[in-house]
């Protein structure tokens, strides 16, 4: 539906006769030259018109609301293709065709065109892109060229971008966003513009993107810990103790596997000395097994061979021959 333009000074509404309507736009207020935005008013009250108006103009854009079968209506204001002429403040009014009378205005709302001014700003990240919940992290935005305010926006995010008053140090002006403590929602994609005071809705190109990581391990802890209403802890992480619980587990392990193989070693060489034979405790000779005891009679016991034994064999040998 084409918009239908009027000029009129501005909107003459009835403060708190019909509660404000919203406005939100497509699919970023931060949009290149040449790109394509659209800005949605819209309501509950039943409006059946809506007007758009820019701050300092005498533009009034006016659109036949669209209601849908739960009862909101709205409209789409199409600013494509985006000129350096679309930069600058709106607010929206919903009205009814039987009144000439509208509502009370919605909340401004920037629309910003890139692209503008010729340089391009830096953006750097300090400690790191990598930052654990809880941390500190802060992002620093520099240009050499003449810059009031730097604007530091993120992708996807629905709210409005941050922006600081440039301050001039060695050579270069520059801009701190500082993020304090850091949160999992602080995660994404950043970028940097600047801008001066005689043109605010007009930026320069954007800086180089800087994706912030938020680690996700001590995010669960963190969590965790909030969940349960405990402080984390301090001190060694809770890896360090498995890991020393581990060791100790490891090395009474190993301790009592030596033990097994001494004592398993040792039973072997009793076997050993087993089969050799007897020997007498004194190391006369061995014990020479009594016909009598090996028969079964319990009364003899063995008795060393020695050398009269051996002369009495050999006599009685040499009788025989």
């Amino acid at each position: 539906m084409t918009p239908i333009l009027t000029e009129t000074p501005y909107p003459s509404p009835l403060l708190g006769m019909h509660s404000k309507p919203s406005l939100s736009v497509l699919p970023s207020p931060i949009v290149p030259s040449g790109g394509n935005v659209t800005l949605q008013c819209g309501s509950w009250r039943g409006f059946n018109r809506f007007a758009l108006f820019k701050e300092g103009t005498s533009d009034l854009l006016q659109l036949h609301g669209r209601q849908t079968q739960a009862g909101f209506s709205g409209a789409d204001f199409s600013l494509s293709p985006v000129k350096s002429s679309r930069g600058g403040q709106y607010t929206c009014y919903g009205g009814h065709n039987l009144s000439s009378q509208w509502s009370a205005p919605s909340d401004p709302l920037d629309i910003l065109v890139t692209g503008q001014l010729s340089y391009t700003p830096s953006l750097r990240v300090h400690p790191g892109p990598t930052v654990a919940p809880g941390e500190n992290v802060t992002l620093l935005c520099q240009s050499l060229s003449n810059v009031d305010t730097f604007l530091l926006s993120k992708d996807g995010a629905a709210d409005a971008s941050l922006r600081l008053r440039s301050k001039y140090r060695a050579g270069k002006y520059e801009a701190e966003f500082s993020m304090s403590p850091v949160t999992p929602a602080h995660g994404g994609t950043y970028r940097c513009y600047g801008s001066i005071k005689t043109s605010p809705y007009l930026l320069s190109y954007p800086s180089v993107p800087v994706e912030i990581l938020v680690s996700g391990e001590r995010s669960v802890k963190w969590n965790h810990s909030l969940i349960h209403g405990i402080a984390p802890a301090q001190g060694p992480s809770w890896y360090l103790y498995v890991l020393i619980g581990a060791s100790v587990a490891f090395i009474l392990m190993l301790c009592l596997l030596i033990l097994l193989l001494v004592r398993q070693q040792r039973r072997g060489k009793c076997r050993k000395s087993s089969k050799k034979g007897l020997r007498h405790p004194r190391g006369g000779g061995a014990l020479w097994a009594d016909p009598g005891w090996a028969q079964g009679s319990g009364q003899r016991e063995p008795r060393e061979v020695g050398k009269a034994d051996v002369g009495h064999f050999h006599r009685i040998s040499s009788q025989r021959v």
